[in-house]
This record gives structure tokens, C-alpha cells and sequence, in this order.
């Protein structure tokens, strides 16, 4: 909500209706002027537009006669470690089918491998849409309250978790449902208990030690189930555990642009042979980023594995880092047109109809406007709009909102092309066979390859 207090909303309502133009509009619209008044006045005297405050508040969740909620949470994460022991499973007879040399028996195992562990993960991404659906106005099992227990506990879960692994190694990053961290290479890793009937039961020591403490701090000691005469009996429920990946051979996290800001899912881990284990928040995986930093940061990636020190590994990143500059400082005089556009072309897809957005601004409303004055407002009706533009340095002192071009505007007959560009452009001296490097806004490009 606002910062600004009750009495200076009072203020700025009163001085809102005051005002001769205020009395003809709707109610509609004097509460949107009131909230832009409202939000210029908290921008100038507290400097932000948002307060928040966090309230540690108390909330029981009982679902002991209806328990269909945790029920069908529990059937589905049931499911899933059924998936994940059969993946466990094709591991082993994958690796005994390599090793007796059965090209069919690996072949089988191998798709099975992939089958198991892609049902695992789909149950994994529905269980995790449970707890945002409870958020969910309208749903069905919508409780705010759930969902907040549901987070407070996670969060001290893993801040636990946290203080644990700073008393024996170094946590890395935090994630509300894992942490990565670094442990000594001499600390304790997996064991394994002889049975007495025969067989091994192997345990991961990290993994036992924090759900011992979970265990501990957040058991449920009197969870009751209803038997089939109506009694309920009362037993200690805990089905919180954590579950170890790794070792790795490294985990390469970027440093933050911002002082005292700290990034959040984005990291890339490797595993021993070097191949990529698991990739989060890079511009790689995003639809519509420039090819140019997709193409850089896959190259890049395995550079941090090179090099015997930290300077020897920079060293290696930094040779593919200067090609890239190369091309950029030199304005890619070497690239064909083709090349340059499918390098620097931004692709941005509009989920509403270009009249819906009314007044707001931004590269895709810029390109989308622009083409319905090219192509025509028949175009543009629909939603969905695929974007592709580039960002031109003209006009001069506009915003990068402002300056977005359509690729399509170069595919144009060279008249066509010169009135539109000069009008988008507002330079009355363009020439029609202008190159493209020289409307390019260099350095947007280079900012934008230097933040990644």
C-alpha cells in the first residue's frame, strides 16, 4: 500500500475535489486520479511508492474431518518417490548393462531412465502448484493462511538449514525449498549399514543430520487420523525431508551489479565431466533474448571449468568475452546484414490486443504501433502479436521505449522504407539505402551484452 497516511489522503481527496475539471468525471475516474495524486505525493515527500511491513501472525490449519486437501497432496508425492526409486533403478541396471557390454539391455535402460525421471518431475511441478493455488482467489481450497504457514515454515526450515552448514562448510545459495553449499572434501558423505538378513541400507549423512533436526523442530505430535469406527488416533507426523544432489564439480554464481542486492536464482552447476547439471535465471533459456548474449553465454559456460587458478580461468573467459566485444566495438562491419539481424533482433509476444494497453509504453507497444502504421491497423487487431525489433539511436534524448524499430520496415521497397524510417527516425536527411550499423544504438547493445 501507499505510504502516505489517512489525513493526507484526506488532503489530496479534498484538494482533488476542489478542482473544477474532477466534478465531470465518474466515479471511476476520480478514484484513478485520486490514486495517481496519491502515488506523485508519496514519490516526492517519503521517496517510494510502496510500504511494506511484515507481520508474524498465528493460524491453525485443521482439516482432521475433511482432510482431502493433504490427502491428495500426500497420494501425489507418494507417486512421485514411486518414479524416483524405479529411476533409481534403471541407474543401476543402466550402469550393469554398460559394464557387461548389453547394447540392447543400455538402449532400454536408457529410455526408461528418461521416462522415470520426467514423471517424477511432473509430479514434482503439481505439487508445487498446490501451494500457490491455495493462494489463488477462487479456488477451491483458497486459504491464506495455509499458504502462510506453508512459507513461514519453509523459510525457518531452511534458514536452519543454513546456520547448520555455516558451522561445516559454506552455503552457496538459498532457494525457499534448497540450499546448494560447499562441504569439506574429508566431511562425511554416504554410509552404509549391514543388515542382518543380508543386504546393505545406505544413508547420505547430510541428508540424516538436517532431517534429524527437522525432525525435531517440527514435528507434528498430534496428528489424528479417523479410523473406519469413527475414533480418531493420535500419532507424531512429519513428511518434511530433504533429499541431497551431488556432489558437483563446481557452481559458478555471478556477482551482483548493485551493492547490497543480492541475486536469486541464477546460477549454473556442472558436473564432473563438465556437462551442464542444472541452469537457472540466464538469458540462455529465455524466448525472445537476443541471440547474441544466448549464443555468448553458451559458449562461456564451460569456459569457468578451464585453468588450473582463478586467473587462468578468468583468462579463458575472457578470450570468448573479447570476440563478442570485437563485434560490437567494430559495429559488426564484418557480419553480413543477415547475420547482424538475427544476432541483435529482440522478439516480444503481446498477450493483449494493442488497443488494450492503452497509453503505457514500452518496446513492444512501440514496434506494434509502428507496424500498424506500415502494415495497416488490421494487423495488430489480434492478440498475441509476435514483436521483432531493433533499438535505433534516433531520436535523440527518447527512451528506449521510444526508439524501438520493426525488422520488418528493412524488408520494405527502399521509398517505402526511407518515408517510414525518416518519420520514426525524425531525421528529414536519411537516405534510402542507409546501412543498418549506422541506426544501430551501439550502446544499448554493448549495456546490454555488459549486464549479463
Amino acid at each position: 500500500y501507499f505510504p502516505a497516511k489517512r489525513g493526507e489522503v484526506a488532503m489530496l481527496r479534498g484538494q482533488l475535489g476542489a478542482g473544477a475539471a474532477s466534478e465531470k468525471g465518474s466515479a471511476a475516474d476520480q478514484a484513478a486520479a485520486l490514486r495517481r495524486r496519491v502515488a506523485d505525493y508519496s514519490r516526492k515527500v517519503y521517496h517510494r511508492l510502496r510500504e511494506v511491513r511484515v507481520e508474524e501472525r498465528e493460524a491453525v490449519v485443521c482439516q482432521r474431518e475433511h482432510p482431502f486437501y493433504i490427502d491428495t497432496v500426500r497420494s501425489f508425492r507418494d507417486r512421485r518417490y514411486v518414479y524416483k526409486g524405479l529411476h533409481k533403478d534403471q541407474k543401476r541396471a543402466l550402469d550393469a548393462a554398460v559394464a557387461a557390454g548389453d547394447a540392447a539391455g543400455a538402449a532400454t535402460s536408457r529410455k526408461l531412465v528418461v521416462l522415470y525421471d520426467s514423471l517424477q518431475l511432473a509430479h514434482k511441478c503439481i505439487l508445487n502448484s498446490f501451494y500457490g493455488y491455495v493462494m489463488r482467489k477462487g479456488a477451491r481450497w483458497h486459504s491464506l493462511e495455509m499458504a502462510g504457514v506453508v512459507c513461514l515454515t519453509g523459510s525457518r526450515i531452511i534458514q536452519m538449514a543454513r546456520q547448520r552448514v555455516e558451522q561445516l562448510g559454506r552455503p552457496l545459495e538459498l532457494d525457499t525449498d534448497g540450499i546448494w553449499c560447499a562441504l569439506p572434501r574429508t566431511f562425511p558423505e554416504n554410509y552404509a549399514f549391514k543388515l542382518r538378513k543380508g543386504g546393505k541400507f545406505a544413508i547420505s549423512y547430510p541428508c540424516t543430520m538436517l532431517n534429524h533436526l527437522v525432525f525435531d523442530a517440527f514435528t507434528n505430535h498430534q496428528y489424528q487420523d479417523r479410523g473406519a469406527d469413527g475414533a480418531y488416533s493420535v500419532r507424531s507426523e512429519n513428511s518434511i525431508f530433504f533429499e541431497v544432489d551431488g556432489p558437483y564439480r563446481a557452481m559458478v554464481l555471478p556477482a551482483s551489479k548493485d551493492a547490497d542486492r543480492l541475486l536469486k536464482k541464477r546460477y549454473a552447476v556442472f558436473n564432473d565431466d563438465g556437462s551442464l547439471a542444472e541452469l537457472k535465471g540466464f538469458e540462455v533459456k529465455r524466448r525472445g533474448e537476443l541471440k547474441l548474449i544466448k549464443i555468448f553465454q553458451s559458449q562461456i559456460f564451460g569456459e569457468f571449468l578451464h585453468g588450473g587458478t582463478l586467473a587462468e580461468c578468468y583468462a579463458a573467459v575472457a578470450r570468448v568475452a573479447d570476440q563478442w566485444l570485437d563485434i560490437l566495438f567494430s559495429r559488426a562491419r564484418g557480419l553480413p546484414d543477415g547475420e547482424l539481424f538475427d544476432l541483435i533482433t529482440e522478439n516480444r509476444s503481446m498477450s493483449k490486443s494493442l488497443a488494450e494497453y492503452g497509453a503505457q509504453k514500452s518496446t513492444s507497444i512501440c514496434t506494434a504501433r509502428r507496424l500498424a502504421e506500415f502494415l495497416g491497423d488490421q494487423m495488430v487487431r489480434d492478440r498475441g502479436l509476435a514483436c521483432k525489433f531493433v533499438v535505433s539511436r534516433q531520436p535523440a534524448g527518447q527512451p528506449v521505449s521510444e526508439r524501438a524499430v520493426p525488422v520488418a520496415i528493412f524488408s520494405a521497397e527502399p521509398a517505402t522504407r526511407r518515408r517510414f524510417l525518416r518519420r520514426w527516425l525524425r531525421d528529414n536527411q536519411l537516405a534510402g539505402d542507409v546501412d543498418i550499423r549506422d541506426i544501430l544504438d551501439w550502446d544499448y547493445y554493448l549495456e546490454r551484452f555488459g549486464s549479463v
